[in-house]
């Protein structure tokens, strides 16, 4: 009895960690992305999200039921995490809007838990377990969650790593660019300037020897004369 209702806690919580999936999708500008789980009536499911790189980091969730009601709905945030119980059997659809940006793409990792059905009678009820078997149950599925959300803060992490190194890349790229662009600078305007001062003192040296030059004939042209005057 009690070996095997523990045995059967056990595999419920296998059956979770079954139906539990992370995702990472990427939302184009003016587009959305959805997902469609099947879920079944009176199961718990829980999710969460967070938007890793990709303009304010903004991102609409809206959740729907398979009448179209909507159950979630968060617009224009980065993160966040939301719970509910199906209310009947179908497909629910997990929709991520990327429609305020027009150019800019955004990197969304989505992550999903449903959990045990609340009213599945058929192979056991509750009245079945005492509360050790109750406890270890309940022991199983919070340890499976506990796994699932360090599986998505892991996925997170490596996200936002890879973000950071992008990042890096781009900024050391840039910094090379400026820095040739200033030695580019620099050096254009002192082969600017040295030729600007090189035909200046070129003038300078055509104008004193025009001077030398005028200066040596009027002297020689009033040598000359005197000495005339002086024969005649």
């Amino acid at each position: 009895g009690k070996f095997v209702m523990a045995a059967f806690a056990w595999v419920r919580a296998a059956v979770m960690v079954a139906m539990a999936s992370a995702h990472i999708i990427d939302v184009p500008a003016r587009m959305q992305e959805c997902f469609n789980e099947n879920i079944m009536r009176g199961q718990k499911v829980i999710g969460s999200y967070s938007v890793s790189s990709g303009g304010m980091l903004d991102i609409d969730l809206v959740v729907r039921d398979p009448q179209g009601k909507i159950l979630y709905e968060n617009l224009g945030q980065s993160d966040d995490s939301f719970a509910f119980v199906a209310n009947q059997e179908g497909i629910y659809r997990f929709c991520f809007s990327n429609h305020m940006s027009t150019l800019i793409s955004k990197a969304v990792s989505f992550n999903i838990f449903i959990g045990t059905s609340l009213v599945d009678h058929e192979i056991a009820k509750k009245e079945h377990l005492d509360p050790l078997e109750n406890s270890i149950l309940l022991l199983g599925e919070s340890l499976h969650f506990v796994v699932n959300e360090q599986q998505y803060l892991i996925t997170r992490e490596r996200l936002s790593r890879e973000t950071n190194s992008s990042t890096n890349s781009k900024i050391f790229w840039w910094s090379l660019f400026q820095t040739l662009a200033l030695f580019a600078v620099g050096g254009f305007q002192i082969f600017h300037l040295r030729q600007f001062l090189d035909k200046k003192s070129g003038a300078g040296g055509g104008s004193t020897s025009m001077m030398g030059g005028g200066m040596g004939g009027g002297m020689g042209g009033m040598m000359g004369g005197g000495n005339n005057k002086r024969f005649l």
